[in-house]
């Protein structure tokens, strides 16, 4: 039996938000979404947009939880980044478990990959080229792009981004050859379709720029449109009634790109198994067999034996997930850091502080551990700050336990309400504020006023943006 739903609690709000959140616009009250260059500044509408959408969609049911695969891919986007024009590096990760293939940026600079695009993905070349593409899409502005060619189609095409969305998370339309697409801009209009295949070919050539100016081998792009030929096949699909190129074409300008030898050609990053193994431990939740799942997936029996472990973790069988962590012969923040989660939720606070405090003696800022820490000590969290939502939770969770262990629950609350925010509740996060406000000590309410207007001020400029859910339900 499948031991995690496939994502349809709910997929009828997502479906009704995405469709009823964006009354019709006239052509002459589209928004200029190229007037500002910082990517993310709440004066952007691209912004705007994007920041909607990415704390719906961290509100999912489907949203992979797991602090150290975030880690692992912030460093990955770093060696392409520099590469890039964008005006502001810092890229959101979203990871989702899904049944289908499939990643996608969204503007503001967001990205999300799902789950079963790691059965394709068996090498970091393969993954960097996958974020090369991906990046490219972002760094070339084709939403703004797509979105200014057919300006008249514009609530069509924002429809059509939450409809796309919605069934990618419950695992239709599983075609390879839509895999890799822009935020789900699949506008079946006649007239725009040859524009989106233009502007993958043109991600595709952009990305493999960025891997050789990083040193990094292109090949591993070559690889990956290999592998979604080969799950295209028997498929077959017209390309000009698709908004992305068939994979045997991409596959064609792949190969007359001229490649290059660099220093980090055959060099494998052994996180990369473990980064791996973590998202194909929730995608065996959607499998009738989950550990016979992993068994046919993954081939390294340490990265075997950690993704048995997570999955043993995420269906509340801690004691289990140990048996399988102490058959490991090498240990990294991916093992700790579930090994410490398990020997918490087992009862073994003594044994889970041990790993922790091992991973702090290497990185005593390490943020990871350090919240980790804080949660299980109940102490208070080092002061830290961070532009990744990833790591912006963890600091809540952590000053969540701190203040409801001091029974300071106004600022409990306050975090509480971050944290909802982050995931599109905003009702409940603005109901929370508002009972700190009333209840905070004289010293506090400093802070949880702040917190109540950065609510306000994202709220206005999605109100501006024709956002407000209130207003158009």
């Amino acid at each position: 039996m499948r031991l995690f739903s496939n994502v349809t609690t709910g997929l009828s709000i997502l479906a009704v938000v995405f469709t009823t959140t964006f009354p019709i616009l006239g052509h002459s009250s589209i928004p200029d979404l190229e007037a500002n260059k910082d990517e993310r500044a709440l004066s952007n509408p691209s912004y705007i947009l994007g920041q909607y959408w990415f704390r719906k969609l961290n509100g999912s049911r489907a949203l992979i939880d797991f602090p150290p695969a975030y880690d692992y891919l912030k460093d990955a986007l770093s060696l392409i980044l520099p590469q890039t024009d964008l005006y502001n590096t810092t890229v959101e990760m979203t990871f989702l478990n899904s049944t289908q293939s499939n990643a996608f940026v969204i503007p503001g600079n967001h990205l999300f990959i799902y789950s079963d695009i790691m059965e394709m993905i068996n090498n970091e070349d393969m993954l960097l080229g996958l974020l090369a593409h991906e990046v490219a899409h972002l760094d070339l502005r084709h939403y703004e792009r797509q979105t200014k060619h057919s300006g008249e189609e514009l609530q069509k095409t924002l429809v059509m981004l939450g409809a796309g969305i919605a069934a990618a998370l419950a695992g239709a339309g599983s075609d390879a050859t839509t895999a890799l697409w822009l935020g789900g801009i699949a506008n079946q209009a006649e007239n725009t379709l040859t524009y989106s295949r233009n502007q993958e070919l043109e991600a595709d050539r952009r990305g493999r720029e960025y891997l050789n100016n990083a040193g990094i081998a292109p090949e591993g792009m070559t690889k990956l449109f290999q592998a979604f030929f080969k799950q295209a096949l028997g498929r077959p699909k017209l390309e000009f009634l698709s908004t992305h190129p068939l994979p045997n074409s991409r596959l064609s300008d792949s190969f007359t790109t001229d490649t290059k030898d660099t220093i980090l050609s055959n060099t494998t990053v052994s996180d990369f198994e473990y980064f791996r193994a973590t998202l194909l431990a929730y995608r065996a939740g959607l499998d009738d067999s989950p550990y016979t799942y992993l068994d046919q997936k993954i081939q390294s029996n340490d990265a075997k034996n950690y993704a048995k472990g997570l999955f043993s973790y995420l269906i509340q069988s801690p004691e289990r997930a140990l048996v399988f962590l102490s058959k490991l012969e090498k240990h990294n923040q991916f093992t700790d850091y579930l090994q410490a989660l398990s020997y918490m939720a087992s009862g073994q606070a003594d044994e889970g502080l041990r790993v922790i405090n091992k991973q702090l003696d290497l990185a005593p800022k390490n943020i990871l551990f350090s919240m980790l820490h804080a949660q299980l000590t109940q102490s208070k969290p080092i002061s830290v700050s961070s532009n990744y939502l990833y790591e912006q939770r963890l600091i809540w969770r952590a000053n969540i336990q701190y203040f409801q262990s001091k029974d300071n629950i106004p600022m409990a609350l306050n975090y509480r309400a971050l944290l909802d925010f982050s995931q599109g509740k905003d009702k409940t996060a603005q109901y929370l504020i508002k009972r700190a406000e009333n209840d905070a000590h004289e010293n506090e309410k400093s802070i949880i006023k702040n917190t109540a207007s950065f609510f306000k001020i994202i709220k206005e400029a999605e109100k501006q943006e024709d956002l407000d859910e209130e207003k158009n339900n």
